[in-house]
């Protein structure tokens, strides 16, 4: 499985990277506030729209990445791990991720000059804001669901799906095809962590334990909210599937909802 495959083959590299940082003194929580200021650059660079900025933002989002992958092993092979690590990674991740998100709106209600349009791109700017919503209620619900001792991860719409979603977009100069992905696709991974959250606190009121980690929603309610786990062939047929439309699928900035709301209040 391709998904399962790059992990064997980063693994090492990343681990032999992070002792080599922790043995320069480097703790985990400094590569974290890297990781989040390499990321609220490219959220400004997305903002500022200009075509030599785009460079610059894609590599700032894979540096921000690259982050995201060394602290938790710096804390991990360096014995460095503690409560407080865990806060501040997820804090940093909300930032990064309200960087990004408001950087694209911006984008599109404020640099019409810079992606051909003649005004303001209200379907993309709405769209960002969605995507942000999502964002931030998927990491919600797992930690809220935790808080009540029930088990409410998975889905396929996680954060580095979501990362590598916005580089590909601006890295193939297709970004609407990206903003439009990410303002409705998650929505799935919302649905199926509140499905996950209301079994596990059901199986759990009823006194048989919490549901198996492996149990997810059967049938077409599976497919809809996605219940395969990375590592498996459908993760990596949803992932290849969406690698494709980015490279792919050059979507015009169209704006329709503009338009409904024009014809609506001409009416």
């Amino acid at each position: 499985m391709v998904s399962k495959l790059i992990s064997v083959l980063v693994g090492p590299v990343r681990d032999g990277l992070a002792r080599g940082l922790v043995r320069a003194g480097l703790k985990p929580n400094h590569i974290t506030v890297l990781g989040m200021l390499c990321t609220v650059g490219a959220g400004v660079a997305i903002a500022a729209g200009r075509e030599h900025w785009r460079p610059w933002a894609v590599s700032l989002m894979v540096a921000a990445g690259a982050c995201d992958l060394l602290d938790g092993a710096m804390a991990s092979v360096g014995g460095l791990r503690t409560p407080f690590g865990a806060v501040l990674d997820s804090t940093c991740d909300r930032v990064g991720d309200a960087a990004l998100y408001l950087g694209m709106a911006f984008y599109y209600l404020l640099r019409p000059e810079e992606w051909g349009g003649a005004s303001p791109n209200v379907t993309l700017a709405v769209l960002a804001g969605a995507g942000l919503t999502w964002a931030y209620l998927i990491s919600y619900i797992r930690s809220r669901a935790a808080n009540e001792g029930a088990e409410a991860g998975g889905g396929f719409w996680q954060r580095p799906e979501r990362v590598v979603t916005i580089i590909l977009g601006l890295g193939f100069h297709h970004l609407p095809t990206a903003v439009w992905i990410l303002g409705l696709a998650p929505i799935a991974t919302v649905a199926h962590r509140l499905w996950r959250a209301r079994r596990t606190l059901a199986a759990r009121a009823a006194g048989g334990g919490e549901a198996a980690p492996g149990d997810g929603p059967a049938g077409l309610l599976g497919i809809l909210l996605f219940r395969w786990r990375r590592g498996s062939v459908p993760f990596d047929i949803q992932a290849g599937a969406t690698i494709a439309a980015l490279v792919f699928w050059d979507l015009p900035p169209i704006d329709p909802l503009r338009e409904s709301l024009a014809r609506l209040i001409g009416a």
